[in-house]
């Protein structure tokens, strides 16, 4: 498999669901929550993840068509509250939480 395909160990250590394992420009691997948001709503540029057509995940700027990608640790369900983010990051964590029949905190 080339490294613009999501790999066989993309399952994430804590709640067990596929996610998006990609390669970084800068070297490593980041693991993206499989849903796209609005870039809009996420006000902080360097969370806003994007993936090139090459299949490397960028973090920053606009991007093309105006969505992007979240860091899969900031949203996933088996993690706390993510209430310090922008509201989106509460929204998409809140649905993995439902998707796992897990108990969303007020």
């Amino acid at each position: 498999m080339g490294v613009n395909c999501t790999t066989p160990d993309a399952t994430c250590p804590e709640c067990g669901h596929t996610q998006e394992l990609r390669p970084v420009v800068t070297g490593g691997w980041i693991r993206l929550d499989t849903q796209a948001v609005p870039a809009s709503a996420v006000s902080d540029e360097g969370l806003r993840w994007y993936v090139t057509a090459d299949g490397f995940a960028v973090a920053g700027g606009q991007g093309n068509g105006g969505d992007c990608y979240l860091e899969h640790r900031q949203v996933c369900s088996r993690r706390r509250h993510p209430a310090h983010l922008d509201p989106i990051f509460t929204a998409v964590w809140a649905c993995n939480r439902g998707r796992d029949g897990l108990h969303v905190e007020d």
